[in-house]
């Protein structure tokens, strides 16, 4: 079944600063900006900035089963949000997506949001000027999403995790079998000079 993301999900830009985030110990919300985000697009919640906003920012706070969207810059992508986040809120570079229908489990959106498919949409109609590339916010409530049944909904996103998964310790057997050859060539190296005095 294919339904428009507005349908499913309601989509507020994130909080905008007026000038450069200031991180203070004394803080009364935390701030998601992209760097927060490891390589496997996984939130790293304890490393979170602190900053001090005296007015309500409700509608940017970022809570557990949530969905970040990165909106600006040359690659975008969806991550759901897994763990619980008190009085955190999200910075301008994301769309905040609350999914509100039972039917549609954040991390399957999150992961169509990164297929082909919507990706394809989305750089489509992405604004392309002489500073970094931006999706408006109008063209993304214009994205289709398709939603199969909710089981199979869960299959999808515990095949992708599994997928993540060995990608990680692939990566990290080739990072090992490299640093076992070069071990091998430099003790190499040696032998040859001890043979040679």
């Amino acid at each position: 079944m294919k339904v428009h993301i507005t349908d499913i999900a309601d989509i507020n830009i994130g909080y905008q600063f007026r000038a450069k985030i200031e991180p203070t110990d004394d803080g009364t919300h935390s701030v998601i900006q992209i760097r927060d985000f490891d390589d496997n697009r996984n939130l790293k919640t304890a490393e979170l900035s602190r900053v001090k906003i005296d007015k309500s920012v409700e509608q940017f706070h970022v809570s557990k089963g949530d969905i970040l969207f990165l909106s600006r810059g040359h690659r975008n992508w969806a991550a759901p949000i897994a763990e619980e986040l008190k009085d955190a809120i999200a910075a301008s570079h994301f769309f905040i997506l609350k999914v509100r229908s039972a039917d549609v489990l954040p991390e399957y959106l999150a992961w169509y949001l990164n297929q082909a498919p919507a990706q394809e949409y989305l750089h489509n109609n992405a604004r392309h000027g002489t500073h970094m590339p931006l999706i408006p916010l109008f063209a993304f409530k214009g994205l289709s999403v398709e939603v199969p049944q909710k089981e199979m909904q869960s299959k999808i996103v515990e095949l992708s995790k599994l997928m993540e998964k060995e990608k990680q310790l692939v990566a990290d057997l080739e990072e090992k079998r490299s640093r076992l050859v070069t071990e091998v060539c430099l003790k190499a190296t040696k032998s040859k000079k001890e043979r040679t005095k």
